[in-house]
């Protein structure tokens, strides 16, 4: 990202929420696409390269699917395809390298005389981790794969047209981000107010993942303004995040866990190891309806109305750079 702001700050440059938005999604998404393939090497050793690797994925998926008509529909469709196929790939690995990592909290939540018990499944998640591993090195290397990352990469740097198909090529970056922002930001509201303790899982995940949404946005409009007005605004979503990412998290291992205990009891495993992880999924099972309770709060504090205001005054109707379009019209 500082060599597009570094650029934007030349003399005689516009500001990039004032360039043209198909333009400047290229460039960022080239800037997401060198981060990709720089994580490359390294991504079968290192847990930091894979998650680097996906949130700029994430990062572009975001662009292509929320800034709609900046690249015409038939391009987005297909790229948002093709790069959600790219995260499929990296999920076997990522999922048995986050339960790998868990491993000492599990430990934690045993008496001691249970802990030895886990021994099998650590051995179990070690396969299935290097069994991910080459897999994913496999796909990696594969013609199909450097065709996408190739293609990609050529997409991106086509020159704009000087008269795009694209409905929304030609509005500047930062108003057609402030609206999609605006939006967001109330769908959350909307969705988020109807939550509570007894909600089905599903509602807080699809919270979660618009929260991302957001906040990628927002990071993305903080890069088009370089002002630092956002930071308040990035940094009360994240805390709302905190909470909605452990609610999931913890879902997701405890339903691993009972999936890996099935397994295991298949493989013979002693006894001690399918009541060691039985004590583990009641551990997870409090920590959910702990995180349940503290979202009330959490959300409270986002959809309050100092943040309110903020979110109005930055991108509302009448205020935000999103609106100024409509204002000009």
């Amino acid at each position: 990202m500082q060599a597009i702001e570094e650029e934007s700050g030349k003399a005689g440059t516009p500001p990039l929420a004032e360039c043209r938005a198909d333009a400047v999604v290229r460039r960022f998404a080239s800037q997401y696409l060198d981060r990709m393939e720089c994580s490359e090497t390294g991504i079968l050793e290192n847990p930091e390269a894979l998650h680097d690797y996906r949130v700029a994925l994430r990062r572009s998926r975001t662009l292509l699917g929320q800034l709609k008509g900046v690249f015409p529909e038939r391009d987005a469709r297909c790229w948002l395809d093709r790069l959600g196929r790219l995260g499929e790939l990296t999920g076997p690995l990522r999922d048995c390298q986050v339960m790998l990592a868990d491993l000492p909290l599990y430990h934690s939540m045993l008496p001691e005389s249970l802990r030895p018990a886990l021994a099998p499944l650590q051995s179990y998640l070690e396969r299935e981790t290097a069994s991910a591993h080459r897999i994913l090195a496999e796909r990696m290397r594969r013609k199909d794969y450097r065709r996408t990352i190739e293609n990609w990469r050529r997409f991106l740097e086509r020159p704009a047209p000087k008269r795009p198909a694209a409905p929304n090529a030609l509005v500047p970056a930062g108003e057609i981000c402030g609206r999609r922002i605006w939006k967001l930001y109330r769908s959350m509201l909307r969705e988020g107010a109807v939550l509570g303790p007894d909600s089905p899982q599903d509602a807080f995940h699809a919270l979660r993942k618009r929260g991302k949404k957001l906040r990628y946005l927002l990071e993305f409009s903080a890069s088009l303004r370089g002002d630092g007005k956002l930071r308040d605004l990035i940094a009360q979503l994240k805390k709302l995040q905190d909470v909605l990412g452990e609610c999931q998290d913890t879902a997701v291992q405890r339903a691993r866990l009972l999936r890996l205990a099935e397994t295991l009891r298949q493989d013979g495993q002693p006894l001690d190891t399918l009541l060691a992880m039985g004590v583990l999924v009641g551990h997870l099972e409090r920590r959910q309806s702990r995180c349940r309770r503290a979202f009330g709060e959490g959300f409270a504090e986002f959809a309050g109305k100092p943040v309110r205001r903020r979110f109005r005054k930055l991108f509302g109707p009448g205020h935000g750079e999103g609106d100024r379009g409509r204002r000009r019209a």
